[in-house]
């Protein structure tokens, strides 16, 4: 699906891609930001301090809010040379292999996404004194995100290579 598929509603996109809305959202503050950056910088030579931070801010959150989408959707670069020489049951274990690697790395990233947030509770931003345990909050929360996605994608791989035969396959 599409944004500019004209049969698709916005409300549509929402509801089944929220994660690529919420980060389109903020590449667009981002852009605004940015903008505002430049021109009070180059036009008025008054340069502010928190839209530099707060971009970096948002740029670590879109990162990692969008990377959930792309993890739902299997959207992630591979590489996909083994794919076109298996047939269906060798591709869902590969991609079952895949998964259980990805989920593995995403239990890693909890628990050092964690370490660094509790390290990180007494620290602030320079500009908006902001905690910053809180801007990357997103990290753990994110990899969990991912390992729900990887593990539900996982039982569909096994199901789709251990499931039993039916009549007439």
């Amino acid at each position: 699906m599409f944004p500019t598929d004209p049969d698709v509603s916005r409300w549509t996109i929402l509801r089944q891609e929220p994660e690529f809305t919420i980060a389109q959202m903020i590449l667009w503050f981002f852009v605004a930001l940015t903008s505002l950056q430049v021109i009070m910088r180059y036009v008025f030579d008054a340069p502010l301090q928190w839209p530099e931070e707060l971009t970096q801010i948002l740029l670590v959150w879109m990162t990692f809010i969008a990377a959930v989408g792309l993890s739902r959707q299997g959207l992630h670069i591979r590489v996909e040379i083994l794919e076109n020489f298996l047939g269906p049951k060798g591709r869902n274990a590969l991609e079952a292999v895949f998964n259980l690697l990805t989920i593995v790395f995403m239990l890693a990233l909890m628990i050092g996404g964690w370490a660094m947030y509790e390290q990180l509770s007494f620290e602030r931003t320079a500009a908006l004194r902001w905690k910053l345990n809180m801007i990357y909050a997103v990290v753990p929360l994110s990899a969990a995100a991912m390992f729900a996605v990887h593990l539900w994608q996982l039982f569909g791989n096994l199901a789709a290579v251990f499931g039993t035969r039916r009549h007439g396959s």
